[in-house]
Order: structure tokens, then sequence, then C-alpha cells
């Protein structure tokens, strides 16, 4: 018999003191103990399984999930980037036959409050399905940047909507941690992949965003129920948006009481990177001065329009 539903994460030795963060945030808020899988590269094992004591999580090689879909070819995914190969990773984890429903946790996700598997169960092993129009972002990038964030989001999302053949508003699917059922990726296998004979790794080659693969699939096959849910975490993809948070006075504390958890962008919050850098040292000092001349910069500038526009 199979779980109602797991956590998962894929997630690599860059990310290793991430990945500790985000185990304690489950250990100290996981108040059902829903198990906690970890895939990591299979020269990872060890490093991940000496440095994760806790019992509740289960640490085993990525090589395991790819294994099981005959239709990955796996030189050929190996010699995709990382994050793409994570994609292919995170979205074929169902295979297993582990359970039936898995959050799909990034190392860079912290729980803030205690939560349950009605959080993510409606009842009769239906999961609530993550469907929004990612306005909170959008609305943040128009002002502050990157400019080209909104050309970037349709770009990712338009022309899967359009593969499965729905018109209409572009929802969002995401973000991290993303909520998926097996039905719902066994139905996008079966109904496109299979009769094109793709496999997900095509997919993600195709168009670059595995959840919005899953949302549309969701919208077009309807293998479950769908009872919408806006994103669980509190995402923060840009630096700037947690400035503007922090000026506001919109603390961890806040969030908690309208997220289960926040999300601090690996992508900016490099300092939390495991092992030593593989950039040279003005590299990285010019990254730093970069960073210090961004943050002056929007503190101006929230300064001029809080004097004259408020």
């Amino acid at each position: 018999m199979t779980a109602k539903i797991v956590l998962y994460s894929c997630t690599f030795s860059k990310d290793l003191n991430r990945t500790l963060r985000m185990i304690e945030s489950i250990k100290k808020h996981n108040k059902d103990q829903i198990p906690l899988y970890i895939s990591v590269p299979e020269d990872e094992v060890d490093l991940f399984k000496k440095n994760i004591p806790a019992s509740f999580v289960t640490v085993f090689s990525e090589l395991d999930i790819l294994k099981k879909n005959p239709k990955i070819d796996l030189d050929k995914i190996y010699s995709i980037r990382g994050g793409l190969r994570q994609q292919v990773i995170k979205s074929e984890f169902w295979r297993l036959g582990i359970s039936d429903n898995y959050l799909v946790i990034d190392a860079d996700c912290i729980f803030l409050r205690d939560f349950y598997i009605a959080d993510f169960i409606v009842h009769d092993e239906i999961p609530y399905s993550i469907i929004h129009e990612g306005k909170d972002v959008l609305i943040s990038t128009d002002r502050f940047g990157p400019k080209k964030n909104r050309q970037n989001f349709l770009n990712d999302r338009n022309p899967i909507q359009a593969a499965l053949g729905r018109s209409g508003i572009t929802y969002d699917y995401g973000y991290a941690p993303f909520l998926w059922n097996k039905k719902v990726w066994a139905s996008f296998d079966m109904h496109y992949l299979s009769p094109n004979n793709m496999s997900f790794l095509d997919a993600v080659l195709k168009v670059g965003s595995e959840f919005t693969w899953y949302g549309e699939s969701l919208m077009k096959y309807q293998a479950i129920p769908i009872f919408p849910r806006e994103q669980l975490f509190k995402h923060y993809h840009y630096e700037h948006q947690m400035w503007l948070d922090l000026a506001a006075g919109y603390t961890e504390k806040y969030i908690s009481k309208n997220s289960l958890g926040v999300v601090y962008q690996s992508n900016w919050q490099t300092w939390e990177d495991f092992g030593k850098s593989k950039k040279n040292i003005l590299s990285r000092t010019l990254r730093r001065c970069k960073r210090q001349l961004k943050k002056l910069k929007f503190k101006l500038n929230l300064i001029i329009n809080t004097l004259f526009k408020i």
C-alpha cells in the first residue's frame, strides 16, 4: 500500500547547507511525520548520508528514478545543464510507486509553521492543485526588474498551453514546493508523451518548465478533481522582493500567518552554497560589489518614492 503523500527533494552537494536547513525546518514542523525522500547524484550519496542523521529521511541515488523509465536516455540527460536534469528527475519520482502524491521541496525551502497531511490532501488521497496567475512576481519585477521577466514568464507557459490545446488565461502552477499527483503525470505520459514518441526529457528540452507541463496536463486531461490553492510558500525569486518586505516589516513571523514557509532563491542567496566557489576571487568580489550597489540603489529609490509619492 502506497502512502497518501511523501515529501521529496532532488538536490546536490552545492545545496548541502540549504538541504540541512530545510530538513531542520521539517523536523520542527512535520506534525504528521510525513516521510522525506532525498535523491542526489550517485557519487554524492555517501556525502549526504554522512551529514543527514535524521531517521525520517531516506537518501538515495537519482539513478534509481531515471532507470525506472527506459525512454530516458541517460547519456543525453547527463549532457544537459543540471537545472533541466533536476526537472526531469523530480517529475519522474512518481514512477517509484512510493506514494500517490508528493510535495517537491527544493533545498532553499524553509517551513515556518506546523504542517499536516490535511494541508496538502483534500480527501480520498486527492491533493490540492496549485493554480494562480503569478501576479506576485510579475508586479514586483515590473517595478524593480528584471524587465524581461514578464516575457520570460509567458515564454515558459504559453507554448506548453498551446501544445496541450488550451486557450485563455495564462496560469501559473508553481512555485516550489510543488504538490503533484502520480495520476496527472501518468495521464501526461499516456495522452501526450507516448503518442508523440517523447520522454519527459524531450518535453523539458522543448520548454523547460516542469510545473507548467504538470499544470496544463491537469487542466487538459483532468486525471483528478481540481481543488485550487495559491502557492504554499512565500517565494523570494529576487532579493529585492525580500528587501521590500523587510522595509515594510514583513518578517517570517508575518509570512507564517499566510504561508507554510518561505523560499530564499538559491540563485541570489549564494552565501549558503556548500564548498568552495568555482569562480575566482575577482569574480566573487565583483558580484558582492554589484549586490551592494543594487541594494543601495533600491534603498534610495524607496526613500525617494516614500518622500515624494505618498
